[in-house]
Order: C-alpha cells, then sequence, then structure tokens
C-alpha cells in the first residue's frame, strides 16, 4: 500500500527527528571516550565526519568547517610519525592498516572544498594538500584500467593543483618578483600539472568509450567537470588580469554542460525531500567559479541559476548561498558594462564574507573593486544578504 504526500512527509519528519536524536546519542558517547582516551585515530576522524555531515546539513557552517581543521590536524600530527617513509608520496595513508587511504582521501577532498570557501587557507589545509608531490602523478599509467583507476589519479592531479592555487593566493602576492625562486617554483609546477592533465586525458579516453549507465557513468561525468574546471583554474591563477578568463568561455560553457549532465543523474527533489545533501562536492564550486570568473552574461547567468533553482548542499556549501553571492558580485561588476562587456579594471578578484549563518540564512559580503579605468585607487562594496 503506498503512502499519501501528507504520510510520506511525517515519515521523513519521523525519520529526522530520530537521525537527530541519535546524532546526540553518538556525540555524547564519543565525548566521554575522548575524555577517558580511549578513541583511536580512525573513530576520531569518523567522530569529526560524523559531526560534519550532520551541521552542514542544519546549517551550522562554523562548527562544520571547524571539524575539517581537526580532521586534517589529526592526520597531520599522525603522519609526523611516519615521514622519514621512502613511500609517502605515493600513498596517502603511510599505514593503511590504522587509517585506510580512502579514509584520508576524504578529508583531502573536504581542503579542496574548503580552499574555495571564504578565505580558505590555512597552513594545516595548505600541507596535506601538497603531501604527495609530483611523485604521485608521475607514477600515471598510459591507459587506465577502470574509472576507479582514474579517480585515483583524478584526485592526486586535483589536490597537486590546488596546492599550486594556494600557495599563490598566500604567498605570491604583487610585491614577489617574477625572478625569484617561488616563482620560478610556481611556473615549473604549472607547467608540469598542465601536462598531467593532458596526460590523465589520453589515459582517461579509453575507459569513458566502455563505460555504461548507473554510477559509474555519473562518477565519470563528475570527473570531466572537476578536470574542466581545475584546469582553469590551473592555467590563470598566475595571472593578475581578470581579462584572461575571457579566452576560456567555450571552456566554461562545458563546465556548464557537463554541471546539467552532473544533476541529471541526481535523485530529483519532491516535498519529502526538499533539498539534497552530498557529502562530497559535485556541482557547486564548479558553477561557484563559472559564476565568479566567467564574465559572457549568458554562460555567466546559467551558472548562477542552476544553482539558484536546484537546493542542494554539498559538504561546506550550499546552493542558494552560493547563488546569491554570485548575483550580487555580477551586479557590481556589470553597474560598469562596456558595449556588453565588463571591463577589465571593474572585475572583482573575489569575494569574502563574514558572520555567515547558514542556518540563519544571513551573511556579510565584502569585496574589493578599482574606482576608475584610471585609478588604481580600490572601494570596499559591502552587502548584507539574506536567503
Amino acid at each position: 500500500m503506498s503512502l499519501t504526500p501528507i504520510e510520506r512527509e511525517a515519515a521523513a519528519n519521523e525519520h529526522h527527528q530520530n537521525a537527530l536524536k541519535q546524532y546526540a546519542k553518538a556525540v555524547k558517547h564519543m565525548a566521554s571516550h575522548a575524555s577517558e582516551k580511549k578513541q583511536d585515530l580512525r573513530t576520531m576522524l569518523l567522530t569529526c565526519l560524523l559531526i560534519l555531515a550532520f551541521e552542514s546539513w542544519t546549517g551550522n557552517m562554523d562548527f562544520a568547517v571547524n571539524q575539517v581543521h581537526t580532521g586534517i590536524r589529526l592526520i597531520q600530527e599522525w603522519k609526523e610519525n611516519y615521514k622519514n617513509d621512502e613511500d609517502k608520496f605515493t600513498r596517502l595513508s603511510p599505514a593503511p592498516y590504522i587509517v585506510e587511504d580512502d579514509l584520508i582521501q576524504i578529508f583531502c577532498r573536504l581542503a579542496v572544498q574548503h580552499s574555495f570557501f571564504a578565505d580558505g587557507h590555512s597552513p594545516e589545509l595548505h600541507a596535506v594538500l601538497g603531501m604527495e608531490g609530483p611523485r604521485f602523478t608521475k607514477s600515471m599509467p598510459g591507459t587506465f584500467s577502470d574509472i576507479f583507476e582514474a579517480g585515483k589519479f583524478y584526485n592526486g592531479i586535483i589536490r597537486r593543483g590546488v596546492y599550486l592555487i594556494t600557495t599563490h593566493s598566500a604567498y605570491l602576492g604583487p610585491d614577489v618578483r617574477e625572478d625569484s625562486e617561488i616563482w620560478r617554483w610556481a611556473l615549473k609546477e604549472q607547467e608540469e600539472i598542465q601536462a598531467d592533465v593532458w596526460r590523465f586525458n589520453k589515459a582517461f579516453e579509453p575507459v569513458l568509450q566502455r563505460v555504461g549507465d548507473g554510477p559509474e557513468k555519473h562518477y565519470a561525468l563528475f570527473i570531466q567537470l572537476s578536470m574542466a574546471i581545475g584546469y582553469i583554474g590551473l592555467s590563470t591563477h598566475l595571472s593578475p588580469d581578470e581579462l584572461i578568463h575571457d579566452q576560456y568561455n567555450p571552456v566554461y560553457q562545458r563546465v556548464v554542460y557537463l554541471a546539467k549532465a552532473v544533476m541529471q543523474e541526481i535523485p530529483t527533489r519532491n516535498k519529502a525531500r526538499p533539498s539534497n545533501f552530498c557529502f562530497d562536492t559535485r556541482v557547486i564550486v564548479p558553477l561557484w567559479v563559472v559564476g565568479l570568473k566567467c564574465r559572457e552574461p549568458s554562460i555567466r547567468r546559467q551558472a548562477i541559476n542552476m544553482l539558484l533553482s536546484s537546493p542542494r548542499r554539498e559538504g561546506i556549501w550550499d546552493s542558494i548561498f552560493a547563488g546569491r553571492v554570485l548575483q550580487w558580485a555580477m551586479e557590481i561588476e556589470e553597474e560598469f558594462l562596456e558595449d556588453g562587456k565588463v571591463p577589465g579594471w571593474a572585475r572583482l578578484a573575489g569575494v569574502k564574507w563574514s558572520g555567515a549563518e547558514l542556518g540563519g540564512k544571513r551573511a556579510e559580503l565584502v569585496c574589493l573593486q578599482k574606482v576608475s579605468a584610471d585609478s588604481g585607487k580600490m572601494v570596499r562594496r559591502t552587502k548584507t544578504i539574506t536567503w
């Protein structure tokens, strides 16, 4: 016998309340065990993930983000015990019998997410992204055996790329000379990772040709989406000129196309499921980058509208929040349109926020924008958004 819509909604609410009760009970027991120093590293990392999942879903983003930092700090402290391990740059976990690679992988993925979230740089997150170095990607085969092997190297390339981008954000400011050692390192890294992306795409092509429908197809689309947006970020991050993004408009259009394809593989919303939650990133971060960096009006609006029309949460990201931030960024840039285009001087390098209360659906936004084409003076622009 099928349930009526009202009965389904009541069942969903009851399930939600039971989940919250079990969550509170679990946190209480874990806190008790932690105070008695009974917990091993693996249990502590799983605890961080449990808290992160529930707090992200309920909108307590500061608490959720703290779990990312806590988990990565624990991993870094633990890995210090294996710092002389010769294989440390070819695998994520130096002791898989204590903490498996997959668990370390989850926190690395969360570090990637966090690097795009407001002021995402922190020493711990930066270190965990760069712990493999180039040795891992150099072991990439000429052809992948299956989607899972491809995923392993895809994650390695993304981590290395985001490590480079966060290094640039933290240490390669406008005062750094282009003949300095760190700048030469950044250029070399950029060239090597770009070459890795091309090698990856070649090795991935046979896998794409034989992947069938279902979860593997979804994963393949997601990998293509992430690699496309990652390649743009990698190729543009050393340039101080926001106009560089215009030459990547065809790639931005492909990112939107792939994001739509990924969304089609995700379960649809209904009354009992008013929003979608995914622990890992899927489409929000790629669409965020398109909405922030692509100034072609049609492509940009497609990305923003997708975020706003399909409410979902992915890890520490909320699609409606992201869409509202991007709407504001687009509006203040387009105040200065010239022949239908945003001039280079009016473009924002980024938007930051403070006091983001996602549970209360409120945030304070801030950005810097040049006054005019003839002046280097920057004006601080702010806005309070609700959603």
